[in-house]
């Protein structure tokens, strides 16, 4: 893609390493705020949506880091360095997966126009602390109030006048650029104006409590009619979504409700009303899972009509272990990782269930063994220490936890971490110089305010 050059004034507000920081920033506030549902499927799966799009949008695939935030609110933003938030309530009101790639295909061109760095030109007395908590007030503070009362304590008083809202122009290049993505990718090129134009449609039904994407991409019957007509100078695409979209979809739902089981009768009466829904299916398999219920988990799965979909191989594995069926389960998760050597969630949750189980040892030579692994996915590091903690190997536990904490950007913690673990008994020459090491390395990349503060740990 041929992006536009927009010279020095942005780079002078905010430089592409300054915009890769705020970005971090803002998702290790997300993560602290415990606002990041953390769960392996669902990001695996909008990242390799977001990641066919942007290969085709002329980015590096690996340009963006999505994360999902446990919301029912219909919303999703594009924070500064590539990082991407998408609400649980999203994927829920999307009704095919055209829908939501065209909402990720435009939240990722606000990424490659830099539209946030656009819009602060010309304000003075910005730095990058001050800015990360404006964007971070603007854009995630519908669901973490302390964020704005963060911001107005440093003295950015216009906070609410000033809203990090996308400007008219930049929701029409967004609109542009992510239909022209759309269409390339394969997608419905109308997927993105017919979700807008539904959620426009329904805004009499809100009154003053417009979905938050709304709020922060003001949609209006002009601007739908322009995306629509856009959209016609691409040939048609009928996109058929896939499984995962539709399994993923209750999983969001799934998730966000506390407790899952709230969710029961609303699978149980799509059921009755189509027995062939196997989205039912799945959405009642997992509040079974996660009531512990393994046998009637299995029961749902094995009425799945292709039963042989990752998402519910992997159901099936846990409901095996729920059920007491270890052996199976192992077997289970062991043929998922030969036929799925990259998918993460495979790996993941075979060394979980293989630490469970006592074999502590396979699980660190699966975790080792996996792409997750190579692409440094927090939670390997995580269920590393668990597996190191199990075999008594306390330092190795401590080293692992704290690459856990620094790769979701809380360095602190991870400091601290590597602090208590040379404050070990007997630790060998090689175990000693293995954490001082890392403890420098951390502490050089750590902010410079946790610097300042002179954190010992």
């Amino acid at each position: 893609m041929n992006l536009p050059d927009f010279g020095e004034p942005a780079d002078q507000t905010l430089s592409l390493s300054e915009e890769a920081e705020i970005g971090a920033r803002i998702e290790a506030q997300l993560y602290a705020a415990g606002l990041i549902l953390e769960d392996q499927e669902l990001t695996e799966y909008i990242s390799s949506v977001g990641a066919e799009l942007a290969a085709h949008g002329g980015v590096s695939p690996n340009g963006f880091r999505f994360f999902i935030i446990r919301d029912d609110s219909i919303n999703a933003f594009a924070l500064p360095g590539g990082y991407i938030g998408v609400h649980t309530g999203l994927l829920q009101a999307s009704t095919n997966e055209s829908e939501l790639a065209g909402v990720l295909a435009h939240e990722e061109a606000h990424v490659t126009q830099r539209h946030i760095a656009r819009q602060l030109q010309g304000s003075t007395g910005w730095n990058l602390a001050t800015a990360a908590l404006v964007v971070a007030a603007a854009l995630a503070g519908a669901t973490d109030p302390d964020l704005i009362q963060a911001a107005l304590g440093v003295g950015l008083a216009s906070i609410q006048q000033r809203q990090i809202n996308h400007t008219r122009s930049h929701e029409l290049e967004a609109d542009r650029l992510g239909i022209r993505t759309l269409a390339d990718a394969g997608y419905d090129p109308k997927g993105m104006a017919t979700f807008f134009e539904r959620l426009h449609q329904q805004t009499r039904l809100y009154g003053n409590q417009l979905p938050e994407i709304l709020l922060t991409h003001p949609v209006s019957a002009t601007r739908v009619s322009e995306a629509l007509n856009r959209a016609d100078d691409y040939d048609p695409v009928e996109h058929e979504s896939s499984d995962q979209y539709r399994y993923m979809r209750a999983r969001a739902r799934v998730l966000a409700s506390a407790p899952p089981s709230l969710e029961r009768e609303f699978f149980r009466r799509s059921l009755e009303h189509d027995e062939s829904d196997d989205e039912a299916r799945y959405g009642l398999a997992l509040i079974d899972l996660y009531s512990g219920d393994g046998d009637s988990a299995l029961k749902h799965l094995n009425a799945i009509t292709n039963p042989d979909q990752v998402n519910v191989q992997l159901a099936m594995a846990q409901a095996e272990h729920l059920a007491g069926q270890d052996e199976a389960a192992i077997a289970r998760y062991a043929n998922l990782e030969r036929r799925y050597p990259n998918y993460q969630p495979v790996s993941l949750a075979y060394a979980d269930t293989l630490i469970r189980t006592g074999a502590s040892d396979e699980a660190r030579r699966v975790l080792l063994d996996s792409s997750a692994y190579r692409r440094n996915a927090p939670d390997t590091f995580r269920l590393l220490a668990l597996a190191a903690r199990d075999s008594g190997r306390e330092p190795e536990a401590h080293y692992q936890m704290a690459a856990y904490f620094r790769y979701r950007g809380n360095y602190r913690a991870a400091i601290n971490q590597l602090h208590t673990g040379l404050q070990r008994p007997n630790l060998s020459d090689a175990e000693r110089a293995r954490l001082e090491s890392r403890m420098l390395e951390y502490r050089r990349m750590a902010p410079d305010e946790l610097k300042r503060a002179g954190s010992s740990g």
